[in-house]
């Protein structure tokens, strides 16, 4: 698999990958609203909560991948 492949794959992941967090933030969104309302409206607390989950993701999916 080439660069482009590599790449396109990275892409497709990652949109697969935001389509469902922003379906499962939709969902939580109102149980958010109700149990934690000032956490709730604090949009950028939830959007860096995310971006790290996601960075750990990735980077564990690498570490198994990229093994000798």
């Amino acid at each position: 698999m080439g660069r482009l492949g590599v790449l396109l794959a990275f892409a497709i992941v990652g949109y697969f990958l935001g389509v469902a967090l922003y379906y499962l933030f939709k969902n939580l969104y109102p149980w958010l609203i109700e149990m934690l309302p000032m956490l709730a409206q604090a949009d950028w607390l939830i959007a860096g909560f995310i971006g790290a989950i996601v960075v750990v993701i990735i980077v564990i999916i690498w570490s198994y991948t990229s093994r000798s």
